[in-house]
């Protein structure tokens, strides 16, 4: 593999409720139907675990402690592969506030993405093709969690 090939990491957030599971997703601004989880691009001698970290805060204003990682999922791709942790939302300090109707504040979003939204698992939108895979195998876990 060259040393060009990137490398992305970031968050998946899910809540359990009782009539259903939700993650959360989000839509940059150069796509035009296509959905994704909050990521980005590994830095140099950045540790992995610290990228996701970063990434879903700048894009966000979601912090969120390593410690609550969980389960690690990965799909590997020609021009970029991606890697992205289960955390649970319980677990995540002031987050409900951050949110209206399911869908972030635009204050909190990031010149980067239109929307950050949680949606339904059982009804999500189209994902984008480069986590694809890695989207049905995280759906399948948390099917299976619940």
């Amino acid at each position: 593999m060259s040393n060009d090939h990137k490398r992305a990491y970031g968050l998946c957030i899910y809540k359990i409720k009782k009539n259903g599971i939700k993650i959360l997703l989000c839509k940059s601004v150069k796509s035009r139907e296509s959905w994704g989880f909050l990521k980005g691009v590994l830095l140099k001698n950045e540790d992995s675990d610290i990228c996701a970290q970063r990434e879903v805060e700048e894009e966000s204003s979601i912090f969120v402690e390593k410690k609550y990682y969980e389960e690690y999922f990965e799909q590997l791709n020609k021009e970029k592969d991606i890697g992205i942790w289960l955390v649970n939302a319980k677990h995540i300090l002031g987050l409900d506030e951050k949110f209206e109707d399911n869908k972030l504040h635009n204050i909190h979003l990031s010149w980067e993405n239109q929307k950050v939204k949680f949606f339904d698992l059982e009804s999500s939108p189209k994902i984008r093709e480069k986590q694809k895979y890695l989207f049905n195998d995280i759906k399948d876990f948390l099917q299976n969690k619940s």
